[in-house]
Order: C-alpha cells, then sequence, then structure tokens
C-alpha cells in the first residue's frame, strides 16, 4: 500500500487537475501502481475507484475561465420548438404522475 500511495501522491503532484483527469481516463496511474509492485505481489485489474481533495487549491478565476472558456456570445438555454404529436404524449405523462 505504501508503494501504490507514494506513486499516486508523486502523479497527482506533477501535474495540475486537468492534467490528472487526463490519466485518470485511459488508467495509466493503475497501469503504472501494477508494473512497479509486481516484484512485491502479482496485481492485476489495478484501478483508481475514487479520488478526493485532501486541500483545495488557490482560487484564481483566470485560470477558471481558461478551462471553462467564454459563452457570452453564446445563446445557451434557449426554447427548441417540438411538433405537435411528441408533445401531447409528454403532457399527458406529466398530468398522470
Amino acid at each position: 500500500r505504501a508503494k501504490m500511495v507514494e506513486i499516486f501522491t508523486r502523479e497527482c503532484t506533477t501535474c495540475d487537475l486537468k492534467e490528472l483527469v487526463l490519466k485518470f481516463i485511459p488508467e495509466v496511474i493503475g497501469k503504472e501502481i501494477e508494473k512497479s509492485c509486481s516484484g512485491i505481489y502479482p496485481l492485476q485489474n489495478v484501478y483508481i475507484r475514487k479520488v478526493k481533495i485532501l486541500k483545495a487549491p488557490k482560487f484564481d478565476l483566470t485560470k477558471l475561465m481558461e478551462v471553462h472558456g467564454d459563452y457570452s456570445g453564446e445563446e445557451v438555454g434557449t426554447k427548441m420548438e417540438r411538433p405537435a404529436e411528441e408533445a401531447a404524449p409528454a403532457a399527458e405523462a406529466a398530468e398522470e404522475a
């Protein structure tokens, strides 16, 4: 376990949150733990199930906007027109509930 914790903390401290999520998706950290611990005990199916932030980073508005982009020019949440035959069953289902 100590070896797994050491690998995980090393990977987490060397990159930011955005890069860390990109490492979680293809299971890069799990494969590295599997390789390095194979001399101690043969592990199989090493997956990271849950991640918890222990110390929140400093809030930086410019970095947040860089990650999420600028949506001021687009119309977000506009109402869509639906044909009448699709709208009728949805209204009936709402009345029954």
